[in-house]
């Protein structure tokens, strides 16, 4: 008999009936639901935990319906399930707060989804100074409950923003510049291994696994809890992102911001001055405020409900290649608007550009490493982070007309950079669309890193064969 995995692979090119797949459904849906310790765990179609479960998703695009869903509450449960689907062959998914953008970020639609929304807590300690956090979570809620103890961690920047996903794609946030990417301020991770073993991964156990988990999202292991030092002191603290947002319906066109942040509450540090020289400004709404309440600001500007679609690209620190996406953009918006058009679609796009600096890549060497490869790319100096996304409330066949065009849009910048000299094949795993060959972009010195530590902590290759969602590492 054909296992699961084997029976979706057959119905996705149409050698099996997709009915086949019904047994599947009994063995690894209902059988985990006749697991004690999984009781009242295990939600099914037309369930009420289930519907709710699919309408608390950020993106359209990314819920995904499942045989089953199946929420823990501890790594114990995450231990059993883990076991259990291994046992039984079962293809899954794994969601952390839901704020993925595309088909297959954090679900899958054939198999099970290992849903960690009821893992969502903070705890800060103030004897070994570490802040706790659990994978299902949102960032507004980590940094509601530490505003109290006036302590700030390296998060979201969107309060709206998962709290795994986040951090085990890399994580770029307010601190980038000063404490390197959030992962690289991670202490320590508890992970449930493929085999259902619960470790803890640092700098003085598993070290390899530590550094291995920073960048690469879920192929190796179902992290449960990270532990992060606080953001305590400052170097570089004044960051910037640039973008052009096409706003039709708000709007009604295109508007050029300057997003830029001191954390120190410098209002007009020297650093902005160029900003702040640029004729035409219409509007400055520069503010002193709490974490929480920026991260909230900015969370509510990012409704969920609509259909997403992410691409991410990167090249050396020049205006060139800015110039030319810029110009390519309003192409790209009005042949968007022949296939998706904002009166009927709420069609909005963003052209993003966020800076990737050497003192970024060197706190991530620092702080016992990560494999994102950034201190190669950095070598001969600054890059830039770009960030192509589209939104929309139509229907699934607009996005899939849209596809296409966002998609030649990002290969002719990569060409038009490449031409120059100046492209990187760098991809930042949390801005990028499930095209994109992300892993493979940090290097072939990362890549080996990933391999040894999925040979040694997943030597059946479980979460390459049977995780549907996210990116895997190339073979």
């Amino acid at each position: 008999m054909k296992s699961c995995t084997q029976l979706v692979l057959a119905a996705a090119i149409g050698t099996v009936a997709a009915a086949a797949t019904e047994d599947c459904v009994s063995q690894c849906c209902l059988s985990m639901a006749k697991v004690p310790e999984l009781k009242g765990k295990v939600y099914l179609p037309d369930s009420t935990a289930y519907e709710n479960r699919l309408d608390s998703y950020w993106s359209l695009s990314a819920a995904l319906s499942p045989w089953c869903m199946v929420q823990p509450s501890t790594a114990k449960h995450v231990s059993v399930i883990i076991k259990t689907l291994v046992a039984g062959e079962c293809p899954f998914g794994i969601r952390g707060g839901g704020h993925g953008a595309h088909k297959l970020s954090n679900a899958v639609d054939k198999g099970v989804t290992i849903d960690f929304g009821n893992m969502n807590s903070t705890t800060w300690d103030p004897d070994t100074r570490l802040v706790s956090i659990q994978p299902g979570g949102h960032w507004q809620t980590v940094y509601d409950e530490l505003a109290p103890y006036g302590v700030a961690v390296a998060g979201g920047r969107a309060g709206t923003v998962g709290t795994g996903g986040f951090v085990s794609g890399g994580g770029n946030s307010f601190y980038s510049a000063s404490h390197g990417m959030a992962c690289d301020t991670v202490a320590n991770f508890e992970v449930v291994l493929a085999d259902g073993s619960i470790v803890n991964a640092n700098a003085s156990s598993n070290s390899d696994l530590f550094e291995a988990l920073k960048g690469t999202s879920g192929n190796l292991g179902l992290i449960t809890r990270f532990d992060m030092y606080p953001i305590e002191y400052a170097d570089p603290v004044s960051s910037s992102i640039i973008y052009w947002a096409y706003l039709p319906a708000l709007i009604g066109g295109t508007i050029l911001n300057a997003a830029i942040e001191n954390t120190m509450a410098t209002v007009q540090p020297p650093a902005f001055d160029v900003y702040y020289a640029v004729d035409g400004i219409y509007s400055d709404t520069t503010v002193v405020d709490t974490l929480s309440n920026v991260a909230n600001q900015l969370g509510s500007g990012q409704p969920p409900g609509f259909r997403n679609m992410w691409f991410a690209a990167s090249f050396k620190n020049d205006a060139r290649p800015m110039n030319y996406a810029v110009e390519k953009f309003e192409e790209l918006n009005a042949a968007l608007e022949e296939v998706a058009p904002s009166s009927e679609t709420g069609l909005n796009t963003l052209c993003m550009f966020q800076p990737i600096t050497k003192s970024i890549a060197e706190k991530g060497v620092q702080n016992g490493g990560n494999v994102m490869g950034l201190d190669a790319y950095t070598e001969d100096g600054n890059g830039i982070m770009f960030l192509l996304t589209l939104a929309l409330t139509g229907t699934e066949a607009h996005e899939e007309a849209a596809l296409p065009l966002m998609a030649a849009f990002i290969d002719d910048l990569d060409a038009y950079s490449d031409s120059l000299g100046l492209k990187w094949d760098w991809k930042y795993l949390n801005y990028a669309h499930s095209s994109q060959d992300v892993i493979a972009s940090f290097g072939e010195e990362a890549v080996a890193k990933i391999k040894a530590a999925s040979a040694k902590y997943d030597p059946n290759g479980v979460f390459q064969k049977l995780r549907g969602s996210g990116f895997k590492i190339p073979a």
